[in-house]
């Protein structure tokens, strides 16, 4: 992960393609975000009505949310207690979360969520207590 997106905010991005008739293409080349390319990619779905997920901050992990249908919202609050709420809706759209912000992810019915990770699956990179993670704010004001 670059040095400069410890402290970098999350923000939507635009990912490339081109709409036909035929339908739509969207792709992923970013070279920017995730210099090493993609090490992981998850998708969520099937989430019940008033369930969220997330409800977890990355020690070290960049990802980029895409809801490939349905829509989502999403909470992210990073370690200044800063707080945005985004919305995702279109598979044209994609949310970069850098690490250390605590995400939590409501969705529609129906919706599919796909994610990209610039670092492999490890559990040591999860911060899932959200009072630890509220300690780590109390050091950052």
């Amino acid at each position: 992960m670059p040095e400069n997106f410890i402290d970098q905010n999350p923000f939507l991005i635009r990912l490339p393609g081109e709409s036909a008739p035929t339908g739509e293409l969207h792709f992923w080349e970013n070279e920017k975000l995730f210099p090493q390319g993609i090490k992981r990619c998850f998708w969520i779905s099937g989430v019940n009505v008033g369930e969220t997920r997330g409800n977890h901050a990355h020690w070290k992990e960049s990802q980029v949310l895409v809801a490939l249908s349905g829509s989502v919202e999403i909470e992210v609050e990073n370690t200044k207690g800063e707080k945005w709420s985004f919305s995702l809706s279109g598979s044209g759209n994609g949310l970069f979360i850098p690490p250390m912000n605590w995400v939590v992810v409501h969705f529609s019915p129906e919706t599919v969520l796909l994610g990209l990770s610039d670092l492999a699956f490890s559990e040591e990179d999860y911060i899932r207590d959200r009072s630890y993670f509220g300690s780590i704010q109390e050091k950052n004001h």
